[in-house]
């Protein structure tokens, strides 16, 4: 789903459907990405390493992202442009892990 939906938006960039249809991929993606993770956590599957702080970082930053996307999409009804750009500010800070004070308390 995900090619689809990248390619619906860049074709069809100035339109809200096209948004909300990368939007609910988006959330699609992140509710297997917050379901494994907790399958992981409950069943043993995690290294040693792997702490009650660390676990707790990995579900905030899956909400946190899902919650900044959200805010993406209803920018949209402002302007669709707006929207898609804001969501690519957000894949990127969360690509390249940003370290900043301020990034660190939004993205957890």
């Amino acid at each position: 789903m995900l090619p689809f939906s990248t390619d619906l938006l860049a074709d069809f960039l100035e339109f809200r459907t096209a948004v909300l249809v990368y939007r609910l991929n988006l959330l699609m993606l992140g509710t297997t990405l917050f379901a494994s993770w907790h399958y992981a956590v409950k069943n043993g599957f995690l290294a040693e390493g792997v702490d009650a702080e660390t676990t707790r970082t990995v579900y905030q930053r899956i909400v946190k992202a899902q919650m900044l996307w959200a805010i993406g999409a209803a920018l949209s009804l402002i302007s669709p442009l707006l929207s898609v750009g804001f969501m690519l500010v957000v894949q990127l800070i969360y690509a390249t892990a940003l370290r900043g004070s301020l990034l660190r308390e939004v993205i957890g």
